[in-house]
C-alpha cells in the first residue's frame, strides 16, 4: 500500500498529471491551473534535486512552474510556454533515461 503511494506522489503518475495539468492551464488560459502544477511538480522536483545526474537544480522546477503560472495571470502566453519548457525538458529527459536503460 505505501509502495503504491510513494509511485503515485513521485513517479509517472504525478510527472503525466503535471503535464496535463499545466498544458491545460495554458491553453485555457487559467493560471490556476498552472498553480495546481506547480503544487504537484514539487515533490517530483524533490526527487530530482537528490540524484546526481540533475546536481540539484531539480528544485528549481516549481519556480520555473510558477513563473509560467503568473505569465498565464499576466497574459503573457509566449513567456508561460519558455518558463514551462524546463518541466517538459526535465521529463522527457528522464523518460529517455528509463526507456533506453
Amino acid at each position: 500500500m505505501m509502495d503504491t503511494l510513494v509511485q503515485a506522489i513521485f513517479g509517472w503518475p504525478a510527472i503525466i498529471a503535471t503535464m496535463l495539468v499545466s498544458i491545460a492551464g495554458l491553453v485555457w488560459k487559467r493560471y490556476w491551473l498552472m498553480l495546481i502544477g506547480t503544487v504537484l511538480v514539487f515533490p517530483f522536483s524533490l526527487y530530482l534535486s537528490g540524484g546526481p545526474a540533475t546536481r540539484g537544480l531539480g528544485i528549481f522546477l516549481p519556480v520555473f512552474q510558477l513563473g509560467a503560472a503568473l505569465s498565464v495571470r499576466a497574459g503573457k502566453f509566449p513567456l508561460a510556454w519558455v518558463l514551462l519548457s524546463p518541466v517538459f525538458i526535465i521529463s522527457a529527459w528522464l523518460v529517455y533515461q528509463v526507456v533506453t536503460r
